[in-house]
């Protein structure tokens, strides 16, 4: 899973896996999610992330690590 934040153009891109995307949803304006050919959600993408996310309170639980 891979979280990137690009400043420019304020938007928040989450990878939750490496497989190919062959199908992307607008599920807003704000909102896009991308599917694998099995209709899997693969990447999720959220536009004007400071207007849409409360970053400040972000919290991770119990993300399964498979070595440090």
């Amino acid at each position: 899973m891979k979280i990137q934040y690009f400043s420019d153009t304020d938007t928040l891109a989450i990878e939750l896996t490496n497989k190919p995307v062959v199908s992307t949803d607008a599920i807003t304006d704000d909102l896009i999610l991308d599917y694998d050919d099995e209709g899997k959600v693969v990447a999720i993408t959220i536009d004007n992330c400071s207007k849409n996310v409360d970053a400040i309170n972000l919290q991770a639980f119990d993300l399964p690590l498979l070595s440090v």
